[in-house]
């Protein structure tokens, strides 16, 4: 995804939040669902992919932990 699509979103969700009044803890779930509509879910399919590619270098990480450790 382009990094202009993704600031325009972010941005645009940001400012909606702020007039509607989204504060705390309802701040995250309507920024992420407002940029995923605004992308037309590909920020959605991005974070899924950094999720899965993060459990991969976390289990690398582990393992190259273990074999240092012995």
């Amino acid at each position: 995804m382009p990094e202009h699509t993704i600031n325009a979103a972010i941005d645009q969700a940001v400012a909606e939040a702020e007039a509607q009044g989204v504060i705390g803890k309802e701040s995250t779930p309507f920024l992420l669902a407002r940029v995923a509509e605004l992308t037309g879910g590909d920020s959605l399919k991005s974070n899924i992919q950094l999720v899965f590619n993060n459990a991969i270098l976390a289990s690398e990480i582990a393992k190259e932990y273990q074999r240092l450790a012995g």
